[in-house]
C-alpha cells in the first residue's frame, strides 16, 4: 500500500514537474529568438550606472506588455480581417496608414540596433569597421528573405541556442557573484531615475506596443481559433516573463558586478566583463558570440513586423508572404544599415538612442489597440473586461508622458 501512495506520488511530482517544463520551455525558446543586442546593452547600462533602482520599470513594463499581447492575440482571433483592415473600416485609410508607418519607423529603431549588434560583435572578434559588418550581414539576410528561408530556419535554430546558452550563462552567474538582496529588493520600488533616458528604452524594448499589435497577424498565420485562446495567452505571458526576467538577470550582474568597479559600458568587451566571476576569460567569446546571435537571429523577423504593418496599412497586402511585405522589409533592414553606418561611431550610445527613440509612435497604436479591443461587434465576449482596460489607460498614460519626456529631451 505504501508503494503504491510512493509511485502515485512520484507520478504526480513527474507529470507536474514535464507540465512546468512544458510550459516554460517554448518561453525560453521565445526569449532567445525575440532578446535583441538592445535589450542587452540598455540593461546592461542601467546596472552598471543606476545599479538594481530601475528594477521596477522592467517589471511595470512585462506586465504591461501582457495585457496588450493578449489584446492583440484576441483581436486577430476575433476579427475577420486583418488588424489595419479592421483599423481601416473602423476608423478609415488614413488612421490605418499613420499606424503602419509608425510600426514601420518603430521597427526600423530596433533594426538600428540589430545591425549595431552584429557589427559591433564582429568588429570586436576579427576588426573591420561596424558599418561593413552591418552591411555584410544585411546582404545575407536580404538573400535569406528573398530566396533561401529555408536555410536561414537551419541557421536561425543555431543562433537562438548560442543566445540560449548566453541566457543560462547569466542565470548561472547570479549564484557566483551573490548580488545584494536587501538593495536588489528596493529597485522594485518606483522612484525617480538618474538617467530617464534608460528608463525609456527599457520600456521599449520590453512594452514593444508594435510586437503586441503584430500577434494579431501571428495567430491568423497560426489559424488559431477561440480554442486556442487561452493556450495562446498563457504561453505569450510565461514569454515575456521570462523575457523581463533575463532582463533584471542582466541588470543586476552589471549592478553587482560591474559597478562597484567603476566600469562605464562603452565597448561589448566592457558588458562581457559582467560574465567572469563565473567564465573567467572564456566570457568575452561567449558573449560577443551570443550577443552577435541575438542581432542577426531577429534581422529578417523584426524587419518583417514593420514591412507587414506598413504593407496592411497601405492596403498592398496583410500577410509576411504578401510581395510588398518583402519590399518594406528590405526597406528596414537597408535603412537600419544606413544608420549604422553614419552613426556608428559611439555604437552603445546609439543602441540605447535607437530603442528610446521607438517610443514615439506607441502611444496612437495602444490607443486604437484598446478602442478596438472594446469594440462588442468585433470582440463579441472577449470585450475587455474592468481591470484590463483600467490597466490599459494607465499603460497608455505611462507611453504619453515617456513620448513627451524623449521628445523634450531631444528639443533640449
Amino acid at each position: 500500500m505504501k508503494n503504491d501512495m510512493a509511485e502515485k506520488t512520484t507520478k504526480k511530482e513527474t507529470n507536474a514537474f514535464k507540465k512546468i517544463i512544458s510550459l516554460i520551455g517554448p518561453g525560453l525558446i521565445t526569449a532567445a529568438v525575440v532578446m535583441g543586442p538592445g535589450s542587452i546593452t540598455v540593461s546592461s547600462k542601467a546596472g552598471a550606472t543606476m545599479g538594481y533602482s530601475i528594477l521596477w520599470t522592467v517589471a511595470v513594463a512585462a506586465i504591461m506588455m501582457g495585457m496588450f499581447s493578449k489584446m492583440g492575440s484576441t483581436i486577430g482571433i476575433m476579427s475577420k480581417q486583418s488588424f489595419l483592415q479592421t483599423v481601416t473600416s473602423k476608423y478609415g485609410r488614413v488612421v490605418a496608414f499613420i499606424i503602419g508607418l509608425g510600426g514601420f519607423f518603430i521597427v526600423a529603431g530596433f533594426q538600428t540596433g540589430n545591425n549595431i549588434g552584429v557589427g559591433l560583435a564582429f568588429s570586436t572578434m576579427f576588426g573591420g569597421s561596424i558599418g561593413m559588418w552591418a552591411a555584410i550581414f544585411t546582404v545575407i539576410a536580404l538573400v535569406f528573405l528573398w530566396g533561401f528561408s529555408n536555410i536561414y530556419g537551419i541557421l536561425e535554430k543555431v543562433m537562438t541556442f548560442l543566445v540560449f546558452i548566453m541566457i543560462i550563462t547569466f542565470f548561472g552567474n547570479l549564484f557566483a557573484i551573490k548580488p545584494d538582496f536587501g538593495q536588489l529588493m528596493k529597485g522594485f520600488i518606483p522612484s525617480k531615475p538618474q538617467i530617464f533616458g534608460l528608463v525609456v528604452s527599457i520600456s521599449a524594448t520590453t512594452f514593444s506596443v508594435a510586437a503586441a499589435a503584430f500577434q494579431a497577424y501571428s495567430v491568423r498565420s497560426k489559424g488559431w481559433t477561440k480554442n486556442d485562446l487561452k493556450e495562446g495567452i498563457k504561453s505569450s505571458n510565461i514569454g515575456i516573463t521570462i523575457l523581463a526576467l533575463i532582463s533584471m538577470v542582466i541588470m543586476i550582474t552589471a549592478a553587482t558586478v560591474l559597478k562597484p568597479a567603476g566600469v562605464e559600458i562603452n565597448s561589448a568587451i566592457d558588458m562581457a566583463m559582467q560574465l567572469e566571476p563565473l567564465l573567467g576569460p572564456a566570457a568575452k567569446w561567449l558573449f560577443l558570440f551570443g550577443f552577435w546571435s541575438a542581432a542577426f537571429s531577429s534581422f529578417i523577423v523584426n524587419a518583417m513586423i514593420g514591412g507587414t504593418l506598413l504593407a496592411d496599412g497601405l492596403g498592398l497586402g496583410d500577410t509576411m508572404d504578401s510581395k510588398w511585405s518583402k519590399i518594406f522589409a528590405s526597406f528596414v533592414m537597408v535603412l537600419g544599415t544606413v544608420a549604422a553606418i553614419a552613426f556608428g561611431q559611439n555604437p552603445l550610445q546609439l543602441l540605447v538612442l535607437a530603442q528610446g527613440t521607438t517610443i514615439f509612435a506607441v502611444p496612437m497604436i495602444a490607443i486604437v489597440m484598446l478602442l478596438l479591443s472594446n469594440d462588442k461587434d468585433i470582440m463579441q465576449e472577449y470585450k475587455n473586461k474592468t481591470l484590463t482596460n483600467i490597466i490599459s489607460v494607465l499603460a497608455i498614460i505611462w507611453l504619453i508622458y515617456l513620448s513627451y519626456n524623449q521628445l523634450t529631451a531631444f528639443i533640449k
